[in-house]
Order: C-alpha cells, then structure tokens, then sequence
C-alpha cells in the first residue's frame, strides 16, 4: 500500500511553544526512514549526550517523512542547530525550562498516499471517510506498537509476571544476537549474573516499551470485544470527554448516552495501572475478566522492573479531522489528509478505510 516513505507523511502538532529560557532545549527534526529512537540515538551519539537526556511526545513512524519535536538537556540551540545526520533536518531550535514528555502534544497531521486503488473507486473512499468521521475511528493500538516480531507485548507481560527465562528466549533469538547489541551484552552476562539482574540491566526506555506494549495489547482486546458499537455505553462505563480528556464514571448509561451520540463523549477502555480509574458494573466485570483470562490482577500493575506503571482510560473511539481525499496524479492511487488526536494512528485509518470498502463491494456483489 505504501511503496515509498514519502507515502506516509507525519507532522506532529505540539501541545505548547518552548518558552525561550531554560537548560532544556527544545528543537524540531524531520527525519526519512527512521525511528524516533534511532533517531534520538544518532544524536546523542554527536552531541556526545547520554540518551536519557532527551524527551519525546510521542513515537514516530520508521518507515515515514516525520516531523516532531524533541528536547536534550545541558546543549544549546546553537548546538544543536549544528547537527548533520543522514535522513535527518533540524528545523529550529529554542531553550524551554522542562523535559518534553510522552503525551504532550494535541495530535498528529497525517497525508498518505494508498497506492492500487483505482480513481473509480474515489467515491466509495470519500463515502467510507464520511462515515468515520460521524462514527468515529476504533482507538486500537496499531500494530507496529507490537515490535517487528509481534511479540514486545509478550515480553512485557513476562516481566509483568517475573517469568525471566521466557523473556530472555523471547529477546535472545539468533536474529537479534546477529543485529541487536542489547541481545548480545544480554547473553554475555548471562555467563556471570543471574537471569533477573540481567534483564534489569536492559535499557530503562525498551523495558518501558515493553511493558506499554502488553497495556495496549489488553487494551486492544478490551475493544475487540466492545465492537461494533464502540459508542454505546454500559452500566459501570467510565466515560471520556474529547474536548479535554477528562475521565468520569457514568452512573446512568442511559441518560449520558445522549452525550456519546453527539461524539462530546466516549466509552475508555483500560491502560491498567496502579493510578488507574476503575469501573464499577458490568464494565468492571469485563475488564475484571480480562486480566483473570490473562492470568493476571490489578495490584500486578505498579511498579515492574524499574518501571512504575501509573495507567490511565483510552477512549474505545477516535475522532477524526478529515482535510482531503482526491485522486493521485499517476492511474492508480488516492491521497488522504487527516489529523488524529495524541496517540491514534493512522494505520487503523486505513485498516478501517480498507475494511469498509470491502464490505460495500460483498453487498454490491
């Protein structure tokens, strides 16, 4: 669907402006083909800076044109402004007094370019994007959250339930003892320190991945099991305002249910954690459920390997800006132009797009 990264277009759109003072600088990098934390990593490298003095809002797309907004602290603007890495520009850069955090940004600007979809079939794209714009988009983690294998959520979930032998046979695979340093000072420590010290010496960022990869997984599976009607509400359902994100719990479904299908509100799903919003009735129950089938509780989720796990609620839905949908210039091909609130993703756009299409052709047929 997507043959070249400038198919995929991302502009991220900050929460607020650096203030101009401060040791933190706050700078803006378009970067092609790579990961925010490759990304981060070649810069560090230059500046001579360890990792951890850099803040993001938000994971990037590798294979894409992204533009977003970093912060390293104790470097200057001018400094930099002076970085030269391949595949990436720095746009600007400005003092700010604060560390850039994940989450602070208002959303993303997306233009993809779906190649093989003819220009006849235009119309039903148009119809499709209407649709979701009234419905809303299912707010389902997109896949590349999962890692290249699939399987950064079954590590998380491993060290959420201190299983170390099965993390190390997840991350110790002779794929990434070829290509993955991680892997390789794993293994060779192996030799001298036990399984559990060897896993806490992994870098605090990628057990942090790992264990947001098996909230979102549960996540996910929450709103699978809410689908289609992902604006209904439940007894118990703790609600989501979309102007501000604020979380109430619903005491009649019934009554509120006005405000959901209007879009001013949603039913969340669980990003388990231990300061979490917990849901009472029937939405309890399901999410209850859940962890059981998991084999897991809610007091697991607080503090694991290093990393404290707060949590949150995820609206279950998604609303969408749509700019544009036309016709590309080549025979084949359609552009879109959205934008998505912090942390959706434009792949369950297209998945949902796709998915759409194809049911209007088998009711046509």
């Amino acid at each position: 669907m997507f043959k070249e990264p400038e198919d995929f277009i991302v502009e991220e759109l900050p929460l607020y402006e650096p203030s101009g003072t401060g040791t933190h600088t706050y700078f803006a990098i378009r970067k092609r083909n790579l990961s925010t934390l490759e990304a981060i990593n070649r810069i560090a490298r230059e500046l001579q800076v360890s990792t951890r003095d850099f803040g993001y809002a938000g994971l990037k797309d590798k294979h894409a044109v992204t533009t977003q907004t970093l912060s390293v602290e104790g470097v200057t603007p001018e400094r930099v402004l002076e970085i030269e890495q391949p595949d990436i520009d720095v746009l600007w850069a400005e003092r700010h007094a604060h560390k850039l955090r994940v989450g602070h940004l208002r959303g993303n600007r997306f233009e993809l370019t779906l190649h093989d979809i003819p220009h006849d079939r235009l119309s039903l794209v148009k119809t499709v994007m209407a649709r979701l714009v009234t419905e809303g988009v299912p707010n389902r983690f997109g896949t590349q959250r999962f890692g290249k294998k699939n399987d950064s959520h079954l590590i998380g979930k491993a060290l959420l339930k201190a299983e170390w032998e099965t993390v190390l046979n997840c991350m110790l695979t002779a794929d990434a003892l070829q290509a993955d340093a991680v892997a390789r000072r794993m293994q060779r420590e192996l030799a001298r320190k036990p399984a559990e010290r060897v896993i806490t010496s992994i870098p605090h960022r990628l057990r942090k991945l790992y264990l947001s990869a098996y909230q979102a997984h549960l996540f996910n599976r929450t709103l699978a099991q809410r689908e289609p009607h992902l604006g209904k509400l439940i007894a118990g359902d703790i609600a989501v305002k979309h102007s501000n994100g604020a979380p109430f719990h619903v005491p009649n479904p019934t009554i509120e249910q006005r405000r959901a299908d209007t879009f001013e509100i949603s039913p969340s799903g669980p990003i388990f954690g231990y300061k979490m919003r917990i849901p009472t009735g029937d939405a309890l129950t399901l999410e209850t459920s859940l962890l059981a089938n998991e084999g897991m509780r809610f007091e697991q989720f607080r503090k694991v390997v290093g990393i404290r796990l707060p949590g949150t609620r995820r609206p279950l839905r998604m609303p969408i800006q749509l700019h544009e949908v036309s016709a590309t210039d080549s025979d084949l091909g359609v552009r879109l132009r959205f934008t998505l609130p912090a942390g959706g993703y434009a792949t369950v756009v297209v998945e949902e797009l796709l998915a759409g299409m194809e049911f209007s052709h088998r009711i046509n047929f």
